[in-house]
């Protein structure tokens, strides 16, 4: 039960350190904000490390493929603006949200990354849908409409495209939940937020011919910068929940606290509260329950 509670305080943590990438875009740019936030996460994870194992980040062996983590948050993070604005907001949360419980689902099944083995049984399937009817809820509760898309064929791309999104996010965490073993949970995401940086840094100086812009990041508020901490310790977390509960319920975790600090967000920003998301919320819990009551704990 506790892991679960970090689980989703690590998921509040993402929300929150979502909310100030997007007061930094207006002013860097989706390559500004892939660039600068991974790196103060680098920078706070660094420091975090030196202070609780005294002494400077050693590799220790780590195989290269641990690290691809940073690469596929660059990922997710630049072509998750590109769908929000074609598909929409809901949409594509919802899609995402999909591809995480399947790849989720698909790492417990086969023990992928070192994970435990759980085996997915169909039994488990009436849970499962409930819980991405609970988020479809949620999502679409009080939600427009997505953008209109003339050709089917792109429609249909985009849609594939919000899906792998989610799975590839799934697996940035489990590179990084694989790099902990060698270099510790702060050094993992030390590591794997420097590479995502770096990657950044190389398409920022491609797209603006090697000059880039430095103003925005001045002009940007303080409190903006809150991404880099928030960033370090809900990585952090993640990597405690995932390494004690089975990674479909971390995941589930994670996605409850992200939800619950967005409502949270909205209720203090827009002073209103649609009632549907209740009802999600209330679906959600359903399908964890009936997951939890036919998996072995």
């Amino acid at each position: 039960m506790v892991y679960a509670f970090l689980a989703v305080l690590a998921g509040a943590m993402i929300s929150s350190q979502s909310s100030c990438n997007g007061v930094l875009y207006p002013y860097i740019g989706v390559l500004g904000v892939g660039f600068i936030s991974p790196f103060l996460n680098a920078v706070f994870s660094y420091i975090f490390h030196l202070v609780s194992e005294k002494k400077p980040l050693r590799l220790n062996g780590m195989p290269v493929h641990a690290s691809f983590g940073g690469f596929c948050s660059v990922f997710v993070l630049g072509l998750s603006g590109y769908c929000v604005a074609r598909l929409g907001t809901a949409v594509s949360v919802c899609l995402s949200v999909s591809g995480q419980l399947f790849m989720s689902a698909i790492v417990d099944h086969f023990g992928l990354f070192g994970t435990e083995k759980v085996s997915f049984h169909s039994i488990r399937i009436p849970g499962f849908l409930c819980i991405l009817a609970g988020i479809f809820i949620i999502n679409f509760a009080g939600a427009d409409s997505f953008s209109s898309i003339d050709s089917r064929g792109i429609l249909f791309l985009m849609l594939l495209l919000a899906l792998v999104i989610g799975f590839v996010t799934v697996m940035a965490r489990m590179f990084t939940y694989e790099a902990t073993r060698y270099v510790g949970r702060f050094g993992a995401s030390c590591i794997n937020s420097l590479v995502g940086s770096a990657g950044a840094l190389v398409l920022i100086l491609i797209t603006t011919g090697f000059r880039p812009s430095l103003s925005g990041y001045v002009e940007a508020p303080l409190v903006s910068y809150l991404t880099g901490p928030l960033g370090t310790v809900s990585c952090y977390l993640s990597n405690i929940a995932y390494d004690k509960i089975k990674v479909f319920y971390a995941t589930i975790c994670l996605l409850v606290g992200q939800i619950a600090a967005g409502i949270a967000a909205d209720l203090y920003m827009l002073g209103s509260f649609h009632p549907g998301k209740i009802i999600g919320i209330a679906v959600v819990c359903a399908g964890i329950f009936w997951d939890k009551k036919h998996t072995a704990a």
